[in-house]
């Protein structure tokens, strides 16, 4: 049975990244006292761990299932045409910064192209690209090795960040091309490079936390419900192992939060820790992106006390997500407006918000319910299938 919660749960991240992304853009900062945008920046950072983990999650959820029985080939195919969608995206967002922005030149658009560049808010597409190229490789080594060497492997790959941090630049203290470095960066995480990250290397330890998440997630999901049934996931053995993965999870994060000192949270909130890819800020948001999926899966599939329908009809963001944060983003960089006072901040932070959930929620309108649309969108896939057959054939 399908876990609605998870779609709630990209749903919450997809409006964390934007709303995030709309602050850095229009300066919203400047216009809240510290007290409160300390906080609020710290949430909306959960926004890329959460989507990063998912993705594993879903990986375990849904595409191990069909590899193990057989379908590779499928599933090879529907990854790596998501993985040129994902690149296809993002190269028309580094064509509107082109456009609209006179530091990308056509040779540095071009190095962004090939991983050589970096984009103000689009990375993660870039990432994903990759790392969706790189699944079928994960999930067979998933199916022979099995989970736990999998997740030593992100364990210590995270727990080694002391000794990579302190090694060489590239750029700097190898004397390398600029691009090479950017590329290290990209790869690996590690270089004096400011690119936004998550890099491919670590990101594939958030999607290896996922699996676990996912498999965490499998078992119990079917049997028999309890109470009435809303279409949700609401078995018994569900109910205690999510209520009781919740459970742990917030107490960690709880412990966490009062624990750290007050530069992780700056380090959170100015991304300081994100573009240094400090294991601090892996862990706090594998942690964080635990307990609200959780917490959203036991709200959603477990709890239930709006039907499935609602909650389906409310998470359009989650399904729209990779048009969402294309679009959205490009429109960010089409807008060439500064406020300058805390109405006009907050009333421009509001439409712009309200324009994108306008943008997606048509969208996934369209895409549900009009045939020209789904023809539309048909005649664009298409060309990609064939291309995505081809490269998978023996």
């Amino acid at each position: 049975m399908r876990v609605i919660g998870i779609d709630v749960v990209r749903s919450a991240a997809i409006f964390f990244a934007m709303f995030s992304h709309i602050y850095a853009d229009i300066e919203l900062g400047h216009y809240m006292s510290p007290d409160m945008a300390l906080p609020l920046r710290v949430v909306l950072q959960t926004a890329t761990p959460i989507f990063v983990l998912l993705f594993g999650t879903m990986l375990e959820l849904v595409y191990f299932p069909k590899w193990v029985s057989g379908k590779r080939q499928m599933v090879t195919s529907r990854l790596l045409k998501r993985a040129l969608q994902c690149w296809i995206l993002y190269a028309l967002s580094i064509f509107c910064l082109f456009l609209v922005d006179d530091g990308y030149s056509w040779k540095f658009s071009i190095s962004c192209l090939i991983f050589m560049g970096n984009s103000p808010y689009t990375e993660i597409l870039k990432f994903y690209a990759v790392a969706l190229l790189l699944t079928p490789l994960l999930l067979r080594l998933r199916e022979r090795a099995g989970l736990w060497p999998l997740v030593v492997l992100a364990l210590s790959y995270q727990a080694a960040w002391p000794f990579l941090h302190a090694l060489p630049d590239a750029y700097d203290d190898l004397g390398a091309p600029l691009q090479i470095a950017r590329l290290i960066k990209f790869l690996t995480g590690f270089g004096n490079r400011s690119l936004m990250g998550p890099s491919v290397l670590h990101g594939l330890s958030l999607v290896i936390f996922g699996l676990c998440l996912g498999r965490f997630i499998s078992q119990g999901r079917d049997g028999k419900t309890t109470g009435q049934d809303t279409g949700s996931t609401r078995s018994a053995a569900f109910a205690r192992k999510i209520a009781a993965g919740l459970v742990v999870s917030l107490a960690l994060t709880l412990a966490g939060a009062l624990t750290v000192p007050d530069a992780v949270f700056r380090g959170l909130a100015n991304m300081s820790l994100r573009l240094n890819s400090s294991v601090i800020y892996f862990a706090a948001g594998t942690l964080s992106a635990v307990s609200l999926t959780l917490a959203l899966i036991w709200i959603v599939d477990v709890w239930a006390p709006i039907r499935s329908t609602v909650w389906h009809s409310v998470s359009f963001f989650g399904r729209t997500s990779m048009f969402t944060f294309a679009w959205g983003n490009m429109l960010l960089y089409l807008l060439d407006y500064r406020p300058t006072n805390a109405v006009s901040a907050y009333g421009t932070a509001g439409l712009l918000l309200a324009a994108i959930c306008l943008m997606s929620f048509c969208f996934d309108r369209a895409m549900r319910r009009s045939r020209r649309a789904g023809a539309l969108l048909e005649m664009i896939n298409r060309p990609l299938d064939r291309l995505t057959r081809l490269s998978i054939r023996p």
